[in-house]
């Protein structure tokens, strides 16, 4: 089980010589779900998966996943996306706070749809 303030899943890789991405997600505190940071890609795949595990176990009908700090997803983490919110037991759903500019377009062209994944305005 996470604690408040600790994350849930991280990992650093050097992507380019100089650059090292990042991701890491921390419980929120006002309702179910998290708070995620950093770059979902190919390099940060794994912890991404961890992450999308840890969210479906929160309790309650929605799962808030807050990504105003996610300045890029590529398609696969896209794909993983929708595969856990497929999973999930009827009448859940996750609930997007801020994701990044490119997610509502990729997942509005390759899963229209989905109903199991809301963004939030």
């Amino acid at each position: 089980m996470s604690m408040k303030g600790r994350p849930v899943g991280r990992t650093d890789f050097d992507a380019e010589p100089g650059r090292e991405v990042s991701l890491e997600a921390f419980p929120l505190g006002d309702r179910s779900g998290l708070r995620v940071n950093g770059e979902i890609s190919v390099t940060t795949r794994m912890a991404w998966r961890t992450v999308l595990e840890e969210l479906v176990r929160q309790p309650g009908d929605a799962c808030h996943a807050d990504l105003a700090q996610v300045p890029f997803m590529d398609v696969a983490g896209a794909t993983d996306l929708v595969l856990t919110a497929q999973a999930m037991s009827p009448g859940r759903r996750i609930v997007l706070h801020s994701p990044p500019p490119q997610l509502p377009r990729i997942l509005e062209l390759f899963w229209p749809e989905v109903t199991e994944i809301e963004v939030a305005s």
